[in-house]
């Protein structure tokens, strides 16, 4: 199944759009386990490129991000100069495939066949990868077969296979029911209540949503394994699924951050506001100590997770344009 294309980009297949500030929008179509993906790349226009950057969407999300996060990002880097594949991976947005069968070794497949076209489109030997939430688990997860990486920006990524765990949407439960109680000592809410414009019961459904959750992130767990592509492939996606650590009730694998190594800067970035972001950080951060990985954390102050202020976008991109500034010349 393939959700509509989402209202921040109009429907643009097989035509290249020309946008302000001297950059073009290109539909683009490739292929990965024999599904057509499509995406957009966005280019400068008469300016030699300074390099080329690939963006990770996040599991339930698309090439544009939530609220156009990504597509703006993306025109803000061709802006700078950047070459920039935004795609939607397979189930998700205008490409083909189902959601159910996706699993993130097949993000994986996807984003090394997205690598191959922007080597092939232009000319580098050398790509930058944007990852959003488990987006980034995709990237960091693919480093060994994604040799062209020469930097990555993460934002929001939380440890490996920990999006659906119990003990995570308890944290969340813990953090909202501090804000509900700070909303409730205040005289304003009491106010609100008796005039009926408090919800109680989308408050309670926050609340108790670990409890609700628990039953059917363990029915799509066990759907995970199966796709329409070769039986190699349904081998490996099953054994990936069944080996997450939310399945077994352990803490978040480390193995798949082996592929992390000290030549490549890592950039990552959280809002304070956030309330995944501390335990996020200390599970990347504990690693890249003992490691001596050159990973810089950064938190942007009273951001949330999509950074879905104007304010906070224009501090994102003023964060990464300085780390990409100092990126070694290709």
């Amino acid at each position: 199944m393939r959700q509509s294309i989402p209202p921040c980009e109009p429907a643009m297949l097989n035509s290249t759009l020309q946008l302000a500030d001297n950059i073009t929008e290109e539909s683009l179509s490739f292929a990965s386990h024999h599904q057509q993906l499509q995406g957009i790349l966005t280019l400068p226009v008469d300016k030699a490129l300074r390099g080329a950057v690939i963006f990770s969407h996040g599991w339930s999300g698309n090439r544009c991000g939530p609220g156009g996060l990504l597509t703006e990002l993306a025109r803000a880097l061709a802006k700078a100069g950047y070459a920039v594949l935004r795609f939607d991976f397979a189930g998700r947005g205008e490409s083909e495939g189902a959601g159910l069968q996706s699993t993130l070794l097949s993000m994986a497949d996807d984003l090394t066949s997205a690598t191959q076209v922007m080597k092939a489109r232009t000319g580098l030997k050398q790509l930058l990868y944007l990852g959003l939430c488990s987006g980034g688990n995709v990237v960091v997860g693919s480093l060994k077969r994604l040799p062209e990486a020469k930097g990555l920006i993460l934002l929001s990524v939380y440890p490996f296979s920990d999006g659906d765990t119990f003990a995570r949407d308890l944290n969340r439960t813990l953090y909202f029911l501090k804000v509900y109680w700070q909303k409730a000592i205040h005289p304003q809410t009491w106010k609100r209540l008796f005039r009926g414009d408090v919800r109680l019961g989308q408050v309670l459904r926050v609340l108790l949503s670990p409890l609700l959750k628990r039953g059917t992130n363990r029915k799509k767990e066990g759907q995970a394994g199966t796709t329409p592509n070769p039986a190699d492939f349904k081998v490996r996606s099953a054994k990936a699924t069944a080996s997450e650590s939310r399945l077994e009730k352990k803490a978040p694998p480390r193995s798949p951050l082996k592929g992390l190594r000290k030549n490549l800067p890592v950039l990552m970035l959280y809002g304070s506001a956030d309330p995944d972001a501390k335990p996020a950080t200390a599970y990347f951060g504990n690693y890249a100590s003992e490691q001596q990985l050159p990973i810089r954390i950064q938190y942007l102050e009273g951001a949330d997770h999509n950074f879905s202020s104007t304010a906070w976008r224009k501090q994102l991109q003023s964060v990464i344009s300085k780390f990409l500034d100092c990126l070694p010349a290709d």
